[in-house]
């Protein structure tokens, strides 16, 4: 696409407050904007994701995941579990993976692939 200049994940929340608790202060994405109730805007290395109130006829939960590529992923684990994060871990060959969801069970994953594992 020309002239693009940024790409950006909506998430589709029931409750900013406590999403923003999630994404910022659980996970540690920077919070960048925040418009009242009506939209916020985080930050990851090369992503933006934006929260925004689910409409009436739109379901929280269902229609995205997001994965979160990390490197020391045992620690990173532990440190998410301490918070109260509960995983469902799964190694599949080349890459970990823990599942888990947000406040309004939206679908994350964090991902290692096992050849960036340094010892």
């Amino acid at each position: 696409m020309n002239n693009l200049i940024s790409c950006r994940v909506n998430i589709m929340i029931s409750n900013m407050d406590e999403a923003i608790e999630f994404y910022h202060g659980t996970l540690g994405l920077e919070l960048q904007n925040r418009y009242g109730n009506h939209y916020a805007e985080l930050r990851g290395p090369d992503i933006l994701i934006a929260l925004h109130p689910a409409p009436s006829n739109i379901l929280t939960g269902d229609n995205i995941s997001v994965g979160f590529g990390v490197v020391h992923f045992d620690d990173v684990l532990h440190d998410l579990q301490s918070k109260g994060i509960e995983f469902k871990v799964a190694e599949d060959g080349w890459i970990r993976l823990a599942h888990f969801t947000d406040p309004d069970q939206n679908q994350l994953f964090l991902a290692e692939r096992k050849d960036t594992v340094k010892n």
